[in-house]
């Protein structure tokens, strides 16, 4: 009778297994490569959104390079959570794999990460604006995170920042809004094809409809990011994010091999980690990177490249392509042409444009399907940049301007400050106050009598490069406000209040100028931090009408 039991078990256990694994996906296409071993020394594959323990990631960087180098990378760019204040780690080789460190910083208007950037000098956050605009400054390229994500605290919101590039998909992002049977799906079959079975989670994300009308007027880079935490990690900054409960699922190295990312260099790595790192850093910087979900088929090159010819542009495309694969070209307009090898499509020379391609698999999961391939964009005319002016340096003009009132100090009962005033000018010396972080503040305050006006302008000189708050506040507390970087060479800032945001609740439309009350220059948590002592000299400062 045991015996009997034992063998129905078996026999159950078996069944089961062999039925799951006639749901689990199809393995990988293997793709054929011959004829493109030049072009295939310069392609390197990597990953790139990866977190470790240093934020709310399972492993170690060490862990993260031997998951890499078992999926077969040649790098990875890690990017943990943080304000930029700590210095990034110089790039190395570990486990053969090219480590490089960068940073995601969360905004009010979502996380953007930054990448090939110093140290910053005070920490990043507050609005995306004032985190795109500092990137910026301290010669770091951005990157707007998972604007796909259904998380709001986690998804990219800002449409008007200049942008450097953008994930036109986050592999974390996608199995968040998949139906209930599919996920449980996925969740078995992981476990005989981990990678494939995550990709069956991906749909065709809108956001490469997003990326196309940014296209219209500048470059933007577009990578996929794996997103990828090796596991449930420390839930620090989303505790939502493990896929299928407590497993522990997906793993790093199942992460690396549902998708990653493919940079062109000039030449082979030469092994040498700061040369390579700048190598790698560079050619993302210039759109030399294309996407690929690997857990469809591999390997992936492309060449997608223009050809001047008279009044016209040649654009050329091909591809390693999988049994059933097709190009296909994207312009101004949408689609534009599709070819099933070698594609060759004549564009204007004298129009504005930006062509990208997209390589689709028949039955490629998704509804719409997701692309397997996805390079980046060939602008074929110089780039049209639409970025306002955030600050400009020089003495400011006072033009039809009204005089604020003197100044005064506000802040929080544990911060210190002292005021010190000598005719129109202002000195701040100010210690916010220590210990855990409880909205430490110090402000700066000028009252006014109703005056109309339409923009603020300040000259401040601070003694350290800093960043701080011009709000305006009406009568009920409302407040609206906008950030500006103030340099310790001196800087003059106009914050015009049609550019102010809503701080709070109620305050959502812009200030009526004669309903405003009060102007403050405010230091606190968003740029700084608990203990920060300072100075801020107010060299000049207008309302203008």
């Amino acid at each position: 009778m045991r015996q009997r039991i034992i063998w129905t078990l078996v026999a159950i256990v078996v069944a089961a297994g062999v039925f799951v694994f006639l749901l689990a996906p199809a393995a990988p296409q293997r793709v054929e490569t011959a004829g493109w071993d030049g072009l295939s020394a310069r392609t390197v594959a990597g990953a790139y959104h990866v977190h470790t323990t240093r934020s709310d990631g399972h492993g170690d960087k060490a862990a993260v390079a031997a998951a890499a180098a078992r999926a077969g990378l040649r790098f990875v760019v890690l990017t943990d959570h943080g304000d930029g204040t700590r210095p990034p780690d110089p790039p190395e080789y570990l486990s053969g794999v090219l480590v490089l460190d960068g940073v995601e910083v969360s905004t009010d208007d979502g996380h953007y990460v930054a990448i090939d950037m110093p140290r910053a000098p005070y920490p990043l956050g507050g609005t995306g604006e004032a985190v795109v605009e500092d990137v910026h400054r301290l010669g770091g390229f951005g990157i707007a995170a998972h604007p796909d994500s259904p998380r709001a605290a986690l998804r990219w919101t800002d449409t008007a920042s200049p942008i450097d590039g953008i994930e036109w998909i986050n592999a974390d992002s996608e199995w968040r809004n998949e139906p209930r049977g599919r996920l449980v799906r996925a969740g078995f079959t992981y476990f005989f094809r981990p990678a494939g079975s995550l990709a069956t989670l991906l749909d065709r994300p809108v956001t490469l409809d997003r990326w196309d009308a940014l296209l219209r007027t500048r470059a933007v880079v577009a990578v996929g990011g794996a997103d990828a935490h090796g596991g449930p990690g420390r839930r620090v900054e989303d505790q939502g994010r493990t896929f299928f409960g407590t497993v522990g699922i997906p793993s790093y190295e199942a992460s690396f091999r549902e998708l990653s990312v493919r940079v062109v260099l000039d030449r082979p790595l030469s092994g040498g980690a700061a040369d390579d790192g700048r190598a790698v850093f560079t050619a993302i910087r210039q759109g030399r990177v294309f996407t690929v979900l690997d857990a469809l088929a591999s390997p992936a090159l492309l060449d997608f490249h223009p050809v001047p010819s008279g009044g016209t542009v040649s654009l050329f495309a091909r591809a390693t392509l999988p049994p059933g694969g097709q190009i296909v070209l994207f312009g101004p307009a949408g689609e534009l042409a599709r070819a099933a090898g070698e594609l060759r499509q004549e564009v204007p020379a004298d129009a504005p444009a930006a062509y990208r391609v997209e390589v689709h698999l028949a039955g490629a999961p998704g509804e719409p399907p997701v692309p397997w391939l996805v390079s980046n964009a060939i602008r074929i005319s110089p780039e049209v940049v639409v970025a306002p002016a955030l600050t400009e340096h020089g003495a400011p003009s006072t033009e039809h301007s009204i005089p604020p009132f003197p100044w005064r100090i506000e802040k929080d009962p544990a911060s210190r400050a002292i005021l010190r005033t000598l005719n129109h000018s202002a000195e701040l010396e100010y210690t916010l106050a220590d210990g855990p972080r409880a909205s430490q503040f110090v402000a700066l305050a000028s009252d006014l009598n109703r005056q109309g006006f339409r923009a603020i302008e300040l000259d401040l000189q601070p003694d350290r490069p800093a960043r701080v708050a011009v709000q305006v506040r009406t009568e009920d507390g409302r407040r609206w406000g906008r950030s500006f970087y103030v340099d310790p060479a001196g800087t003059t800032i106009r914050a015009d209040l049609a550019s102010m945001r809503g701080l709070g609740e109620g305050a959502a439309a812009g200030p009526a100028a004669d309903a405003v009350t009060s102007v403050l220059v405010v230091i606190d948590l968003t740029n700084a931090a608990p203990g920060r002592s300072g100075r801020l000299m107010v060299r000049g400062s207008a309302l203008l009408k």
